[in-house]
């Protein structure tokens, strides 16, 4: 029997997650800041400074299995990213709680993700704009 294999001279999509940047986001930039955002500049760089520390374990909780941990470490998110007015932020983290409730390791890995890539776009808009640009 002769088969004849056609091979497709398509190219493959990459695909890059991106998230949008929204107003919640730019809430943070040091050029969005009001006199009264400056007065309480404090607590905002302490609350960043907690943020970035999640985003670093959220990453290691779920490497290693651990989602009682990563659960607190999301509601936590939560709470933060209501303070600092991130409310995308605090959407995708109460995601994450949901779907480690409902056990659904693709949608986990996804949600996830998405929160990482948040809190990634956060931060890099909160330490304003990279030094190229000037």
């Amino acid at each position: 029997m002769n088969q004849e294999h056609s091979r497709s001279t398509r190219a493959i999509a990459r695909l890059i997650p991106r998230e949008t940047s929204g107003h919640d986001v730019r809430v943070l930039s040091p050029t969005g800041l009001t006199e009264d955002d400056l007065g309480q500049s404090e607590f905002v760089y302490a609350s960043l400074e907690e943020l970035s520390r999640h985003l670093k374990w959220l990453d290691d909780d779920y490497r290693s299995g651990k989602l009682s941990r990563l659960e607190t470490r999301a509601r936590s998110i939560v709470m933060l990213a209501d303070q600092l007015g991130l409310r995308r932020v605090g959407q995708v983290a109460a995601d994450v709680v949901y779907c480690i409730d409902d056990p659904n390791e693709v949608a986990l890995a996804a949600t996830l993700s998405r929160l990482m890539r948040l809190i990634t776009q956060a931060l890099d808009h909160a330490a304003g704009p990279p030094i190229s640009a000037f």
